[in-house]
């Protein structure tokens, strides 16, 4: 119940006199904003000598030339703080003191740089969670700052198309086509938010139809599924020759059983939520409600009694990616976590498809990829594989169908005549 308490106590905005001395001797004037015990302080214009301040109504006394006026500039101040806080609550039903940070700062809007806004929106993304999208746009203002030493004193204004085609040069010293359009969504999506906040108007939006396009990095799609022949050469490998290949072998088979379900999501999934080979989960990427029925089949069996035996840690989920309750992590170390672990099975992976003569490059997210390309194969509707894979988008399914062959074409089209 104080988790609770504190979770809706009142904001507090306070204006203080800080107790360290400016250059010319005298103190200056901050305001002060308290949300759920954190506070976070902001500068004003204003200063005066420590005899000058009454620090019970945090305003000037009579001692402070123009007292009065003054005082009613630093009411000002803490009205803005207090709209802007009542702002926050009636559209989310809550204020975070990031929350209130990012609006504040947005205020009057003509001072607010790029990599401050970057900064922010790094600040909300954290606080919601969202790990993957925080360190993506991390990534994004790092490569920002070495194409441009300066970055941190550019306006919105200045990322213009002649910018973008010099980060992308810049980019290209060691980045392929999907690696630079991944930066310059990032930085699309930012000037957006931008634009919404009225930061930047939107003539200079510099991705508009005139403008830049991203869609010239679309590259050459590679094929990232495994065929049907050699995905059974997968559940045919004789475990015991390469014992280090196990539970990467077992979760790729079970991801693409399981209806091409992410390493992330397979990473929380319990006992207690398989029931008949049947369970339900919500994607974390996107919310995405999702129903999955196993199949009934000897390899499935062989996976689950395997992990029931396989207990290493105390905790609910079936694999043994995460060694405590997820609760227990914090949003960073969750994401570390799974990272770390689905990067050694990555490297499993590769080595299995060695021993099985698999001459393809592969990561465990491609078993989303087999499922939903072998599904396509066997005349599944493609908006039946966007519904399994929980996507929003029938062009993000799309994307990961892999292309068929000029033969397969010619087959289906010498069929109809």
């Amino acid at each position: 119940m104080l988790y609770l308490k504190i979770k809706h106590m009142k904001p507090s905005i306070k204006t203080i006199c800080k107790k360290n001395p400016l250059q010319d001797g005298l103190f200056p004037i901050y305001l002060r904003v308290t949300i759920n015990r954190k506070s976070k302080f902001y500068s004003t214009p204003y200063k005066c000598k420590l005899i000058e301040w009454n620090s019970k109504t945090g305003e000037f006394n009579s001692k402070f030339r123009n007292h009065l006026s003054f005082n009613s500039s630093l009411r000002t101040l803490k009205d803005e703080a207090t709209d802007i806080i009542e702002k926050i609550q009636k559209e989310q039903g809550m204020v975070t003191l990031i929350q209130f940070d990012n609006h504040y700062r947005l205020r009057g809007n003509s001072g607010i740089l790029l990599k401050e806004f970057f900064e922010n929106e790094i600040k909300l993304m954290e606080e919601n969670r969202q790990i993957s999208y925080k360190i993506s746009l991390e990534t994004t203002i790092r490569a920002l700052g070495k194409f441009k030493r300066n970055i941190d004193r550019y306006r919105f204004e200045d990322i213009d198309e002649s910018f973008l085609n010099g980060f992308e040069r810049h980019l290209r010293k060691n980045a392929d086509d999907g690696g630079i359009a991944v930066y310059m969504r990032n930085i699309r999506m930012v000037y957006n938010k931008a634009i919404k906040a009225k930061v930047v108007s939107k003539i200079h939006y510099p991705f508009s139809k005139e403008g830049y396009k991203i869609s010239k990095l679309k590259s050459q799609k590679k094929k990232k599924a495994l065929s049907e022949q050699e995905f059974e050469k997968i559940i045919d490998f004789d475990v015991e020759k390469a014992p280090s290949v196990r539970h990467a072998r077992y979760l790729y088979i079970f991801s693409y059983y399981a209806r091409g379900m992410n390493f992330t999501d397979l990473a929380e999934l319990e006992w207690s939520h398989l029931e008949d080979l049947k369970f339900s989960y919500s994607r974390i990427k996107t919310k995405a409600h999702i129903n999955v029925k196993l199949p009934k089949n000897e390899i499935i069996g062989e996976i689950l009694d395997f992990y029931k035996k396989y207990r290493i840690y105390d905790t609910p989920y079936i694999f043994p990616i995460l060694k405590m309750n997820k609760e227990e992590y914090s949003a960073q170390e969750l994401y570390n976590r799974k990272y770390s672990v689905r990067k050694y099975y990555n490297k499993q992976l590769k080595y299995l498809l060695q021993l099985c003569e698999i001459d393809k490059h592969i990561t465990f997210y491609t078993a989303r990829h087999t499922f939903a390309t072998t599904a396509l194969r066997k005349d599944v509707n493609i908006n039946i594989i966007k519904q399994s894979l929980g996507h929003k988008k029938l062009s993000t399914t799309e994307s990961y169908l892999e292309d068929f062959s000029t033969n397969e074409v010619d087959l289906v089209i010498d069929s109809i005549f």
